[in-house]
């Protein structure tokens, strides 16, 4: 574990510019965050930055690399629960529970900041909209694991395969690590096999097949995406679960206090939904 110098000038970090797609920091929750990555360490590849049955300690931020959360049998069975990439949260739920029930490991040589689990509670008392954009970017990993549900039960090897290579490129554009359908994967096919719930030998199968298809060019550890629309309808994927859009006008309206009439109509003239 190496430390690395912090910047005193607030930064692009990937957090921000993850949370900044959801809502429009102020000026002021940008330095807060920035605050947050103040104490960085780099790690190497294949470091346990939590374990499972193990005790939470500080709350780390993906800044650069690439790492995998999984859960294993006992007798050493794994399955890639979802992959950790720059902007992500680990431990963020440390304040509601006192051990961690998965793992997260490093692919990649990784930058990772931290910050001890009393901000947490910080955060919401001063920064509700940043505590709102937080509790986005946890709902939407819980997605991302339900939707990987989906594809373990009922997508075929080549709609797996497919799915999760356009959920990686969604990924990675949101914060500046993916464009024009090129991003690098840093994952082994055995790794791929352990997220996907397929042999090796599938997944280097149906890799080929889509390779030969024409919608994918793979270099290396590089991916180029030559046809995001025709991919993602190979894998039946449809992003809404990603919730890649601005927070709701009501989430806004409710940090600024606006008031609201008890008849559930509000002094703009707008209804409440109905249920």
């Amino acid at each position: 574990m190496t430390r690395a110098p912090a910047s005193r000038a607030i930064e692009h970090t990937p957090l921000w510019l993850k949370l900044s797609s959801y809502l429009v920091l102020s000026d002021e929750e940008k330095s807060y965050l920035s605050d947050l990555e103040r104490t960085i360490v780099r790690e190497p590849p294949r470091t346990d930055l939590l374990q499972q049955g193990e005790r939470y300690r500080d709350v780390r931020i993906m800044r650069d690399g690439w790492a995998i959360r999984h859960k294993a049998l006992p007798d050493g069975r794994r399955q890639v629960v979802n992959f950790v990439l720059p902007g992500d949260l680990i431990g963020m739920y440390c304040t509601l529970f006192e051990s961690a029930d998965h793992s997260v490991t490093t692919l990649t040589a990784v930058e990772v900041a931290s910050f001890p689990p009393e901000r947490i509670g910080e955060l919401f008392r001063s920064f509700p909209r940043l505590a709102a954009a937080l509790a986005w970017s946890g709902a939407r990993e819980e997605a991302i694991v339900a939707e990987r549900l989906l594809s373990l039960g009922r997508r075929t090897a080549l709609e797996r395969t497919a799915h999760l290579i356009v959920e990686l490129l969604r990924r990675l554009s949101i914060v500046n690590m993916a464009a024009d359908g090129h991003f690098v994967l840093p994952v082994t096919q055995e790794i791929l096999a352990d997220a996907l719930g397929l042999s090796i030998v599938h997944i280097n199968r149906t890799l080929r097949r889509l390779r030969d298809s024409g919608l994918i060019e793979l270099n290396g550890q590089r991916i180029t995406v030559n046809d995001v629309r025709q991919l993602a309808s190979v894998g039946q994927f449809d992003e809404l679960y990603l919730h890649l859009i601005r927070a709701p006008r009501r989430l806004e309206r409710a940090f600024s206090g606006a008031p609201q009439h008890h008849n559930g109509t509000r002094p703009d003239g707008e209804d409440r939904p109905k249920a």
